[in-house]
């Protein structure tokens, strides 16, 4: 087991020396404390990293150039080990100003080992290290200076055992021939574009929330880009340009003066002084010169029969997550399941040329799916009640 540390590295000429030692090893455990909540790029206060040493803290703080942390992330031949490694290399990201290389997600391969999909790094501290995980500081305030000695200590906590982790999880992957499909699946992690996505997930939300009109879906995405960019310029979250129920109520409106603009409920007389013109041209330019460039909206049907293809279909899944040993959420999603309950395929063919179900997932569920979809399996209550219900072969 690492020895404790409390080593914090606050000079440039510091931190690329480790870097330099780090760069010779094949692994190293990486993790980030940052506060979201005032700004639309999130402020980064620590970066605490362990190699073969042991952990130690990197103090942004006190370091202007971050550059060697750059070379770290864009580093192919050392694996940057990350639990929940999505946020952590977004906001890396924008602060070293490159792209991720060998990044393995520890969450993510444990999802391909039985547990949920997103466990807690406390309970793989526990099942795979024995140990259990501090969780004392939780809620500290990372941007203040001094840090305490316990701070730091439950920070290093962050990455004191993901090595060790790391290790299990990646032997476990080649011995249940899970590696390939952890890797296929782990690709999106230093996909640039996965890190683009967030206004097109807020697009579904607000048309759903708000029952925003088809006429009125290319408003909504030309206001939702207009506040994304916004935010930006002003390094501010969504929120501070305007809530996501209000752009809902714009996008309704679809206003053309500002006096109309203010009737609607919670608009500010500050939001239209300072925001109420570019309001009103982005409405204008997309009501005149409606685009359909917004992400597609997946079509919901009532008639009979999509709600029992709906059950049946997410028996299945449990029943092949059970089977499989990997968490039902990963090897098919929520959208996908009502999708194939709304227009079901009935042709091999047609279903893996769906993207989602390409890849590992075809060689996970096999013919299996494409049986189900087309009459070939049926659902029969078990007779000796370990499974409650189990699916059987039709014959022709």
């Amino acid at each position: 087991m690492i020895a404790t540390t409390s080593s914090m590295i606050t000079s440039k000429s510091a931190l690329e020396d480790l870097v330099g030692e780090l760069l010779r090893e094949d692994a190293v455990a990486l993790d980030t404390e940052f506060h979201g909540e005032k700004r639309y790029w999130p402020d980064l206060f620590l970066v605490q990293i362990s190699g073969s040493r042991g952990p130690v803290a990197v103090d942004p703080l006190e370091i202007d150039d971050l550059s060697a942390l750059g070379a770290l992330a864009a580093s192919s031949s050392t694996v940057k080990v990350i639990h929940s490694a999505r946020n952590d290399i977004e906001v890396l990201m924008h602060h070293l100003g490159v792209g991720f290389a060998s990044v393995f997600d520890t969450q993510l391969a444990a999802a391909f080992l039985g547990f949920e999909r997103q466990p807690s790094l406390s309970r793989l501290v526990k099942d795979e290290c024995g140990v259990y995980h501090k969780k004392g500081q939780t809620l500290s305030d990372w941007s203040l200076r001094p840090l305490g000695e316990d701070q730091i200590e439950y920070a290093l906590d962050d990455v004191r055992y993901l090595l060790e982790i790391y290790r299990n999880q990646n032997e476990k992957l080649t011995e249940t021939g899970r590696l390939d499909w952890y890797n296929e699946e782990a690709r999106y992690l230093t996909d640039p574009a996965t890190y683009n996505g967030s206004v097109g997930r807020l697009f579904k939300k607000i048309r759903s929330r708000s029952k925003i009109r088809t006429n009125r879906l290319s408003v909504l995405w030309a206001l939702l880009k207009w506040r994304e960019k916004a935010a930006m310029e002003i390094n501010k979250p969504r929120n501070f340009v305007a809530r996501d129920h209000i752009v809902g109520a714009i996008t309704a409106m679809a206003p053309e003066s500002r006096k109309s603009l203010s009737t609607l409920r919670g608009i500010t007389d500050g939001f239209i002084s300072r925001w109420g013109d570019q309001v009103l041209e982005v409405v204008k330019g997309a009501v005149r010169h409606p685009v359909s460039d917004y992400p597609e909206i997946p079509r919901h049907h009532t008639r009979p029969g999509v709600s029992a293809r709906r059950d049946i279909l997410r028996i299945f899944l449990k029943q092949e997550s059970c089977r499989l040993g990997i968490s039902p959420e990963l090897l098919l999603s929520r959208d996908l399941i009502d999708a194939l309950a709304n227009d079901p395929l009935s042709t091999e063919e047609e279903l893996y040329s769906i993207e989602e179900l390409s890849g590992w997932r075809k060689e996970a569920l096999g013919n299996e799916l494409v049986s189900l979809l087309s009459g070939k399996l049926a659902l029969k209550l078990s007779a000796s009640g370990e499974s409650g219900l189990d699916f059987i072969r039709v014959e022709e």
